[in-house]
């Protein structure tokens, strides 16, 4: 039987996960929430979808819908995912989960307390090149971790209108960025993070988000790590490495598909050889859509979790914070204040 999918949202990522859930195995999308009904059933017509609402009421008490995906403005990402809960939909979130750790918490009561599953829009978790390097961290063979790095750096890019407020958008490269790279740094490494120090770019009313974050992380076992996410350099990079006392692995062009980047390749470097594992293009959204589904039908936690979303949050805050008090900001402390 067929895991039926209403999406919230028409915007960028939409026209990414509209495709995506329809090309799924046994899914089908079956309605499509828009800020006016003209948006929502133009997208409708353009995607194949079945039914248009510019209600939220209406699309959670669509009786068809088994999951409602979560895409709207980060600010309503709560209000919304918790309001499918208690409508016994199954919720499937994008990053970020919420923009506070109380309404991250809110979210995963109300699907605990709904019984519905509750996932995260963290498809570069699916990448081939990051399950492997996941692999060979767990391995032992790079040695004893040391040290890991993230970064990605990409143009000016158009926004949408609701970045422009600062209480919907919660921050800029952050969001847009660096959740997923927070994100792959802590599946990768299989390890949580415990401090944080930060710089984060000035913002102006013109341009009322960050676009820098340049951050440091302790994480336990021992390793440390930095991000850079930038959202105004044309001619950055992409990517990812992890370091041992006896190898070195790097992650190139893996999280570049958005850009029209394609699969990258994973590079292990250790005494005397390296090894290159080139990848081809994955659709990412889709295995996504497809393993929440395995989820529902398995009952099962899907690859990326509530905890998971939450542990972001508390990460990409925790940075904020430690740029505005420039300190060091410890975790736990955070959680105790949230």
């Amino acid at each position: 039987m067929a895991i039926r999918w209403a999406m919230i949202g028409t915007g960028k990522v939409h026209r990414w996960m509209a495709p995506a859930i329809k090309g799924a195995r046994d899914t089908r999308l079956v309605a499509v929430l828009g800020s006016t009904h003209a948006k929502a059933a133009a997208f409708a017509g353009e995607h194949g979808i079945e039914r248009a609402y510019d209600s939220l009421d209406e699309l959670i008490r669509d009786p068809e819908a088994d999951v409602v995906y979560v895409a709207g403005p980060n600010g309503l990402h709560a209000l919304h995912a918790i309001q499918a809960a208690k409508a016994g939909k199954h919720v499937f979130c994008e990053k970020p989960m919420a923009l506070t750790l109380g309404n991250c918490r809110s979210i995963m009561e109300a699907c605990r307390k709904n019984g519905v599953k509750l996932g995260l829009g963290l498809q570069y978790r699916h990448h081939p090149a990051h399950l492997k390097a996941r692999e060979i961290v767990a391995s032992g063979e790079l040695g004893a971790l040391v040290f890991a790095n993230a970064q990605v750096e990409v143009p000016s890019e158009f926004m949408p209108k609701w970045y422009f407020d600062p209480p919907m958008s919660g921050g800029g490269a952050m969001h847009m960025l660096g959740t997923h790279r927070i994100d792959l740094l802590r599946f990768i490494l299989n390890c949580e993070v415990n401090e944080v120090s930060a710089f984060i770019g000035e913002t102006t009313e013109e341009k009322p988000f960050e676009e820098m974050v340049v951050g440091m992380l302790k994480f336990d076992k021992g390793v440390y790590g930095t991000v850079h996410f930038s959202m105004n350099i044309p001619h950055g990079v992409n990517s990812l490495e992890v370091h041992g006392t006896r190898a070195s692995l790097f992650c190139q062009g893996t999280t570049s598909q958005w850009w029209g980047g394609g699969g990258g390749e994973l590079i292990l470097k250790g005494d005397p050889l390296t090894t290159t594992y080139p990848f081809k293009k994955h659709d990412l959204y889709r295995e996504e859509v497809e393993n929440f589904n395995r989820s529902i039908v398995e009952d099962k936690e899907p690859m990326a979790t509530g905890m998971d979303g939450l542990r972001s949050a508390e990460i990409s805050m925790a940075l904020f914070e430690a740029s505005r008090q420039k300190k060091t900001i410890k975790i736990e402390d955070l959680r105790r204040s949230a």
